[in-house]
């Protein structure tokens, strides 16, 4: 009787309101979470862009220069701020190429993660202003990736994978050009807004999957488990029309791929509490992506859900995984050079007996 009182009471202890908002202070501001995350979605964002950029490079003046006036009426509409409407000219194709190759400069910078704090606010700034000059060219991927580079503003997007990276371990405790600044700063302001970061693009993520979850049930493709027929059998969506054909036509996969879209993102925000279905639910909605990308060819959209969903892996977690990866690799060379060594090593001769 008194262990269970005992334990009552430590339950509630640890559920006060008091107990649980201390505790969210320390992860506030103690560390920064999500580290590798935040590396990984700043190399998925930039390869996004790439992907937008590099195969259009053709058709740039016609998809947002001098040719694409006729979309401008539409373009005006939306409110832009003025700033952003002249930063890619439509007068000039001179100006205009100037602007886009910078784009593409900064996304390569971006990309490998040189001088990343500087560097994103101008990328943000130059990407929306692309965006600005035509209306018809986007899938939701870009308008994702406007909102999460402004919070990203505030989050350390290079601690891992960048250039950053590699100078800061090269020069040690050396001064830097920043670290006047950082000395002058509270310990506990770089942590609170990083953190503050993360929390909003995880509020964006739940928000994405919430919405659509909900529409989908409002439709009756969705319920019936019919809505991926309809979608691959589009030919406007067809980048591999042989395996979007194959796909189409086996009913059990069209099923159950469509149900499974509507229940992971629908009990997406309840399975973030338990750590194996949060596991569970990013690993599906990562490869459903990786198939929207693959059959439908939304590429940017694709990308910039799944960088949104790797920033709920804890960095403790890509820590084993990378342990992982790592024993898997010494293994299999192990294995390697065993075989390799069986088969140069030469065959030993039995000497012959002598017959009397």
């Amino acid at each position: 009787m008194t262990d269970a009182v005992a334990r009552h009471a430590g339950w509630r202890a640890r559920l006060s309101p008091s107990r649980a908002w201390g505790g969210f202070q320390h992860w506030l501001t103690s560390a920064e979470h999500a580290t590798v995350g935040f590396s990984m979605l700043r190399i998925i964002f930039a390869v996004a862009m790439l992907l937008v950029l590099l195969p259009s490079f053709a058709d740039r003046h016609y998809l947002w220069g001098a040719g694409s006036w006729w979309v401008e009426p539409e373009a005006r509409r939306r409110g832009w701020w003025e700033p952003f409407r002249l930063l890619f000219s439509k007068t000039d194709p001179l100006l205009f190429d100037l602007a886009y190759v910078t784009l593409i400069a900064l996304v390569v910078l971006f990309l490998v993660g040189f001088g990343t704090r500087l560097v994103t606010p101008v990328l943000l700034f130059f990407w929306v202003g692309l965006s600005t000059n035509s209306t018809l060219l986007t899938n939701g991927g870009d308008t994702l990736m406007r909102i999460i580079l402004v919070f990203a503003l505030f989050a350390d997007l290079s601690r891992h994978f960048s250039v950053d990276a590699w100078r800061r371990r090269r020069r040690g405790d050396r001064v830097g050009p920043l670290n006047g600044i950082r000395r002058r700063t509270p310990s506990w302001l770089s942590p609170l807004l990083h953190n503050t970061a993360l929390i909003l693009c995880c509020y964006q993520i739940l928000l994405v999957y919430l919405v659509a979850s909900l529409l989908k049930l409002q439709g009756e493709e969705w319920v019936s488990g019919t809505a991926l027929y309809y979608a691959l059998s589009l030919r406007e969506f067809q980048v591999l029309p042989a395996l979007s054909a194959a796909a189409w036509q086996f009913a059990p996969f069209i099923m159950v791929g469509t149900w499974f879209a509507v229940v992971v993102q629908l009990t997406f925000p309840v399975a973030l509490l338990w750590k194996p279905s949060r596991y569970v639910a990013v690993t599906g909605l990562a490869l459903t992506h990786l198939g929207i990308g693959l059959l439908l060819g939304l590429w940017p959209f694709s990308l910039a859900m799944i960088a949104l969903d790797l920033l709920l892996v804890r960095d403790a977690s890509w820590v084993r995984v990378e342990s992982f990866a790592r024993s898997a690799v010494a293994r299999a060379r192990a294995a390697a050079s065993a075989f390799r060594s069986r088969l140069t090593k030469p065959a030993v001769k039995t000497p012959e007996r002598r017959t009397a």
